[in-house]
Parts: C-alpha cells; sequence; structure tokens
C-alpha cells in the first residue's frame, strides 16, 4: 500500500508530538526514569544507587520493587569507572542522610572507555578502597554490587573481547576489598551466570534486555530490603522544627537554596514577633513542589507563606557533565520550560490559597553571567510569568530579583555563582523578615 505524501506528513505531525508528550511525561516519572529522583516520603528510609548504564537500567525497576520500603535515589549521571568514582562521590552523596548504598564499579575499568590508561585490577582495588572509605562516611548500610559479566564477543566501542577470567581477577580484587571493609557483597555476575545470551542485547553489548533489568532490580531490591530490614525506621519531619512561641504568628518559607541561606537569618530577626520556619528540604523545582507541598504544609495553622521557584526549573542539566548538579547549558536539557513552569505555578498557588495563609511571592533572584547550567536573563523571564499568576491572585510580591541586581561582586559566594555569602544573605533576609513581619500583622 502507497502512503501520500499528505498522508506521512499528517502521521508525523499528529503522532510525534504524542510521543514526544509522553516521553516528557516519563522523564518525571521516577518508576520510569532513572534521573528522576523522587519526592521523599519521610516516614521511609533513604536509599542511594551509584553505578554506570547497568545500574541505570534497573533504577527505576527497584524503585517499582520498594516502592512502600524506601526512597530510592541515584546520582544524575553514568557514574563510569572507579578512578572517576573516586573523584565525585562525595559529590554524589551530598549532604543527605542515606540509610543503605548500594554501589558498583567495574565494566568501565574493564573495557577502558574514554580513559587513557586502562585500569588493573590494582588500581582498581585501590580506586575501591577509597570509595569505601569515603561512602563510611555516610553511616550508611553499605552494599557492593559485583560487576556484572562481559559481553561474549568484542564489545563494541572497546572493540575488545573481555574474558570470564579477566573479569574474574578484577571481580576477586573487589570481593578482597570488601571482606576487609565488612562489606556485603551482592553477587550480580552471579545471579546473571551463564545466560548472556538469554539477557543481553548482544554478543557485543554489556547492557540487558527487560528481562536481564528485572533480573538484575530484583536482586537489587531484596538486598537492599533485608539490609533495611535490620534498620529501624527513622520518621524524618517534613519540617524543620524550630522554637515557637504561643499566641504569635506563624510564617512558613518555601524555596531553594537562596532561602535555605536566608531563613535561620529571617527567624532570628523575628524572634519574639513571628514563628518562622521552613521544610527540612530544598523545594527544587515546581514538579517536585506540586509532589512535596501538601507534607510541606502539613496540619499546621499557617498565617503567612513566602515562597519562591524557578532557579532549578530554569536549570539546563546533562547527565554527562562535571559541573556540580550536572549543569549545562550548552549541551544539556532545561528543567521545566516556561510553559510548563507557569502551569505548575498556577497549580501551587491554588494548593496554597487553600491553606488561608496570607501569602508572599518571592521573585526569583539573580543569574549571574558565567552562571554553567543558567542562562542570564531567563529569571526575568521566569518572573514574568509568574508576576501575571501573583497580579491575577491578588498576591503580595517581594522582589528579591530587583535587591539581588544591585549586590556587588562581593556579595556572592563566587564568579558565576547564584548563591551568596553572608552579607548577600543577610540583606536577603532583612527584606524577607520586613515583609512577613508587616503581613503577619497586618490588620491586627
Amino acid at each position: 500500500m502507497k502512503l501520500s505524501i499528505t498522508t506521512l506528513l499528517m502521521f508525523v505531525f499528529l503522532f510525534c508530538p504524542l510521543v514526544s508528550g509522553q516521553n516528557k511525561a516519563n522523564q518525571g516519572d521516577p518508576f520510569k526514569h532513572p534521573y528522576a529522583n523522587p519526592v521523599d516520603n519521610p516516614e521511609l528510609p533513604r536509599v542511594l544507587l551509584i553505578g554506570d548504564s547497568i545500574s541505570i537500567g534497573y533504577t527505576a525497576r527497584v524503585r517499582k520493587l520498594l516502592a512502600d520500603k524506601a526512597n530510592v535515589h541515584r546520582p544524575k549521571t553514568n557514574c563510569r569507572w572507579s578512578a572517576f568514582g573516586d573523584e565525585n562521590v562525595e559529590e554524589w552523596m551530598g549532604d543527605g542522610k542515606w540509610d543503605v548504598i548500594h554501589f558498583n564499579f567495574g565494566l568501565w575499568d574493564w573495557y577502558g572507555w574514554k580513559q587513557e590508561s586502562k585500569a588493573t585490577p590494582e588500581s582498581y582495588a585501590k580506586n575501591l578502597n577509597s570509595i569505601v572509605n569515603k561512602l563510611k562516611q555516610s553511616k550508611a548500610k553499605l552494599i557492593f554490587g559485583m560487576t556484572t559479566p562481559p559481553c561474549i564477543g568484542k564489545e563494541r566501542s572497546a572493540n575488545i573481547v573481555v574474558s570470564e577470567a579477566q573479569a574474574k581477577q578484577f571481580n576477586d580484587a573487589a570481593r578482597k576489598v570488601m571482606k576487609a571493609q565488612g562489606i556485603q557483597v551482592n553477587d550480580l555476575y552471579a545471579a546473571i551466570g551463564d545466560a548472556r545470551p538469554q539477557y543481553q542485547l548482544a554478543e557485543i553489548d554489556v547492557h540487558y534486555n527487560d528481562a536481564g533489568k528485572d533480573l538484575l532490580a530484583a536482586h537489587v531490591a531484596e538486598k537492599i530490603s533485608n539490609a533495611l530490614a535490620g534498620k529501624k525506621k527513622q520518621k524524618r519531619p517534613p519540617v524543620l522544627k524550630t522554637m515557637s512561641q504561643d499566641g504569635l504568628p506563624n510564617a512558613l518559607i518555601l524555596g531553594d537554596s537562596i532561602s535555605i541561606a536566608y531563613t535561620p537569618l529571617v527567624v532570628k530577626e523575628l524572634k519574639g514577633k513571628v514563628n518562622v520556619t521552613r521544610p527540612k528540604a530544598n523545594c527544587g523545582d515546581t514538579n517536585r513542589y506540586r509532589n512535596a507541598l501538601s507534607k510541606w504544609l502539613g496540619d499546621k495553622k499557617w498565617d503567612v507563606i513566602h515562597f519562591n521557584v524557578g532557579l532549578h526549573d530554569l536549570c539546563y542539566r546533562h547527565p554527562d557533565s562535571k559541573v556540580q548538579g550536572n549543569r549545562d547549558k550548552v549541551n544539556g536539557s532545561i528543567a521545566v520550560p516556561i510553559d510548563e513552569y507557569e502551569q505548575n505555578l498556577e497549580k501551587i498557588v491554588t494548593m496554597l490559597k487553600a491553606t488561608g495563609a496570607k501569602l508572599i511571592w518571592a521573585s526569583t533572584t539573580i543569574v549571574p553571567e558565567g552562571e554553567a547550567g543558567r542562562i542570564v536573563g531567563d529569571e526575568v523571564r521566569y518572573n514574568q510569568v509568574a508576576e501575571k499568576i501573583m497580579k491575577k491572585h491578588g498576591i503580595e510580591i517581594n522582589d528579591l530579583r530587583e535587591l539581588s541586581g544591585t549586590f556587588p561582586a562581593s556579595y556572592f559566594r563566587g564568579p558565576g555563582d547564584v548563591h551568596f555569602t553572608a552579607e548577600g544573605s543577610g540583606k536577603l533576609a532583612d527584606q524577607v523578615a520586613a515583609s512577613i513581619e508587616r503581613l503577619a500583622n497586618a490588620g491586627k
């Protein structure tokens, strides 16, 4: 049957946007996209998966298997080889509290992808030992995922064959390190065993089909579940505890790391006047907001809510970027496009208005020249969208963008850094405290 050009064009224009929209939706779903880390349920323990593309392949499946047992996260990058991991593992851990960390390095060491010199079992063991020492600082239960088998033929990128004997040398080195360090081993090599033809994508490919990913995910989830069974679940309060006084108005600050820096200063300035607190979390972008807002609000009666969201939405990230947070405005993709931001913010405002609190919108602070993942001026465009929404709903605007635009270079933590020094945060805190106090006392 021959298709006319007109019919083909109709198919492209009608069907392709639908597929694109589905892919875009999947990228925000932690049960479908490995990099879509979940909004934490504070009642559940936190798990971190560290590893290469094999672990990327099973991450979403592990999340599904542990959906009611743990918040499962992973770095938004391929963790590559052991030396690369040793350089970056502390950044991947971040400042969060982890209950279990399941980690692996190995395939990149075997095949030497993108490395000037391929690792040896000795250098691999040295790197793993250093990685374990750094991971132990987290106080988490550690599980090492033994590297899965090499492919049968010449690997398609490296164009070499890694024999099972060679793989065993590396895995034996890893096993020796883990035994000396007292680290549990999850033998994913044995899980695949002789079934490489059944589970690997091809004789020249180390990656796995859906059945292989399901098998690996089941083994990883089981080991993590068993590790969690021996740990007492700790309830993590969604709201940061601060000393409060009866009879005073209650104010909630919502926002990203900019507000995290100035909140303690606002608390201090309004002590004895307003009880001020914030979630014990970086509120991130508007997608995270929408999912977590009800938890952050809790059951408390808020008199004033001062909120901002934007810097995370307008950030470009790429999984292969080595810059903190995988920021990359050249090769990356924007976190939340401006039209989606507008829709999300409208829904957030509707949820906040339902609390009955007096609302204050804080405009997104300045993006300085040289920022790795953000384009100068994008904050102005996003603020314009936000301003339209706030005016529509009659919400007061605290223009922190205008204020931060007057700051000297000494008020920023460094060139191209959106974060501020103590002096800069202090100036923001003064204006935030004044706006909260004024609205808290309005009508008295």
